[in-house]
């Protein structure tokens, strides 16, 4: 359980409009996406389907690693001795090829680089967590943003995924659970309405951002609840509740979908270790499983 009626940021409550900002982002140009030579796109349309990816985020690998083959300088190997359009070690590559099923490998075929990334970062989390794929693709801190924020300028922005695993203990709506507060919703008034989803997990259990965003708050209520706050777009806010005191991220910081916030905890009214989650639009609660991507 978690009370957040309405939260004040900087004297401004904090309006929720439109959750299709994530889920149907703005259409990417026609020049960002007439980038990316043809038969590139093709590959990248092709392979995110067949591997459940978002193409755009392997589009957005394609860009910060070679550009799209265009400075693959002939295939040469790079100062760490990475090749081919993705920049991948031979070593790496053998073993992403033979997760992708291919024959006869070429590292510098985009036709099996492409497929041989995407298994690459299947087998490392993709797409649940892409922030770790990601990082073990290129173990630099501003590897996954920067590629995300490719991926975004090329239409990626549906991309959500769970904050944690765990079990519901509570669901979204009215409820018979005298801790929660009333509310007025859909037409009909409650005595008592949960907000949100409690997800039990055990105590230090990472909490991760469900869809890119902006923190914009990361720290403890009045209630002693330490929550962080995530912008989706100017209209769309999701909460995460009851985490550890200390948090992997500050007000200001821009996320990427799977990043680590913080870890579950047992901060401000709580009856034991778990996740109170919250989606707002425009101001008013939306029930999380309309949201989230349907679990196995």
């Amino acid at each position: 359980m978690l009370v957040v009626a309405f939260i004040l940021l900087g004297g401004f409550g904090v309006l929720i409009g439109n959750w299709a900002g994530i889920a149907h982002p703005s259409v990417p140009t026609s020049s960002e996406v007439a980038t990316i030579p043809a038969n590139y796109l093709v590959l990248y349309e092709q392979t995110g389907a067949r591997f459940g990816l978002d193409w755009q985020v392997l589009a957005g690998i394609g860009e910060v690693e070679t550009n799209h083959g265009r400075n693959a300088n002939g295939c040469a190997a790079n100062a760490a001795g990475a090749r081919g359009p993705m920049q991948f070690l031979p070593a790496t590559f053998a073993h992403a090829a033979k997760l992708a099923g291919l024959t006869k490998p070429d590292i510098c075929n985009p036709a099996d680089a492409i497929p041989a990334a995407a298994a690459y970062l299947v087998s490392n989390g993709a797409p649940a967590d892409w922030t770790r794929a990601l990082y073990r693709y290129d173990p630099a801190t501003w590897y996954p943003p920067l590629v995300m924020s490719w991926a975004q300028r090329y239409g990626d922005g549906a991309l959500v995924v769970w904050p944690l695993n765990g079990t519901i203990t509570q669901g979204f709506g009215p409820t018979t659970f005298t801790a929660e507060p009333p509310r007025c919703y859909e037409g009909h008034c409650y005595a008592h309405f949960h907000d949100g989803l409690d997800i039990a997990a055990p105590l230090g259990t990472p909490v991760r951002a469900i869809a890119a965003g902006r923190v914009v708050l990361a720290g403890r209520l009045s209630d002693g609840a330490v929550v962080v706050e995530i912008e989706h777009s100017p209209d769309v806010l999701s909460l995460y509740g009851h985490l550890q005191v200390t948090l992997a991220v500050h007000d200001g910081d821009s996320v990427v979908a799977g990043q680590v916030l913080g870890t579950v905890g047992l901060t401000g009214n709580t009856t034991g270790p778990h996740l109170h989650f919250a989606i707002y639009d425009a101001g008013v609660p939306v029930d999380p499983l309309l949201i989230l991507p349907v679990r196995p």
